[in-house]
């Protein structure tokens, strides 16, 4: 058979691992290409074989070597037709997705739509995919997060401060949730847990007059832009809301705030153990996915165990933090 591998969406720690484990099974038996840009490289035709000896230098770096891009290719029926003639032209059987809700969304329509037999590996640091545990690169996204945010509260312990950080995540808090628990963060924001500013200030202030320092650790999507630039699945550009946040809290305390925005930092590190360990199942488990006929697919973590699930089951659909984490938090603030 003739594969096409792509990335889309945002880079996750973990992608280069993916492309290179899944290469170095399916090589053996089959033509492998990769698609550059993700569902742009689809539209375009831009292929190239792949051999996983080429990848192997990049295997444990992080981004992704075979590129991205948000590109939609269901955004009108003229690019739909222009993917179904490249598919065509280029004799592709099977595309393996690797990506967000995005990137599978469109795999799940190319599935639905005939154009293609898919496999989809779920890849975000937001970890908000439904039907897994873990997505790729959350795991990385997480270990760096804290890793900086530590940073941020013992420059705050020296200076006698209050901090706040911001972390990536869009309409899911799972950074900021893991984050803040992992670094004892006085204040954890998130979207799914809408909270008084008047709330969040009073709590600072009693972390602050007890230990002379206090942190909060806020996720982007706490306050959405709804009048911002939109991407072409109609995402708004999230971020900002730590600065605010500082803001407020410095006039309302009268104590200096500082507000530290890791952004895309938490992006392009290599991936973690876990990731590259995780990276090695899910395309080991999308490889026997393919050759077993298994398709229109998601690749997916239930507990210690790799599982499918269907494309179709996580289309437009979103993992928010719920049940017994909400529970966890609802215990944090009141400590």
């Amino acid at each position: 058979m003739r594969i096409a591998i792509l990335t889309g969406g945002g880079d996750a720690p973990g992608l280069n691992t993916a492309v290179y484990e899944f290469t170095k099974l399916a090589e053996k038996k089959h033509e492998v290409y990769l698609a550059l840009h993700g569902w742009r490289g689809m539209l375009e035709g831009e292929l190239v074989r792949a051999k996983s000896i080429d990848l192997l230098g990049s295997a444990f770096a992080g981004g992704t070597f075979i590129k991205t891009s948000r590109t939609n290719p269901f955004k009108d029926e003229e690019r739909a037709k222009r993917l179904a003639d490249t598919i065509k032209s280029r004799g592709i059987d099977v595309i393996i997705a690797i990506g967000g809700d995005d990137t599978l969304g469109a795999a799940a329509e190319a599935q639905s739509r005939g154009l293609a037999n898919v496999v989809g590996i779920p890849k975000t640091i937001d970890n908000d995919l439904p039907e897994t545990d873990y997505t790729l690169g959350f795991d990385t996204a997480v270990n760096i997060a804290t890793t900086e945010t530590e940073y941020v509260k013992t420059s705050s312990v020296s200076h006698e401060r209050i901090s706040v950080v911001e972390v990536m995540g869009r309409e899911a808090g799972w950074i900021a949730l893991f984050t803040g628990l992992a670094t004892g963060a006085d204040a954890i924001l998130i979207p799914e847990k809408p909270i008084e500013t008047a709330t969040v200030v009073e709590k600072l202030k009693r972390a602050y007059g007890e230990k002379k320092y206090a942190l909060a650790v806020v996720s982007e999507g706490v306050k959405q832009d709804v009048g911002g630039p939109v991407d072409e699945y109609g995402h708004a550009r999230l971020g900002g809301v730590g600065n605010e946040l500082a803001a407020i809290i410095e006039k309302e305390l009268g104590v200096e705030t500082r507000a530290t925005v890791l952004g895309h930092t938490i992006r392009g590190s290599p991936p973690s153990a876990f990731d590259r360990v995780l990276a090695t199942r899910f395309a080991a488990s999308a490889f026997d996915a393919m050759e077993a006929g298994e398709f229109g697919v998601m690749v997916a973590l239930k507990g210690n165990d790799i599982a499918a699930v269907r494309l179709s089951d996580i289309a437009h659909r979103n993992k928010l933090v719920s049940g017994k984490w909400l529970e966890l938090l609802d215990r944090h603030w009141s400590l």
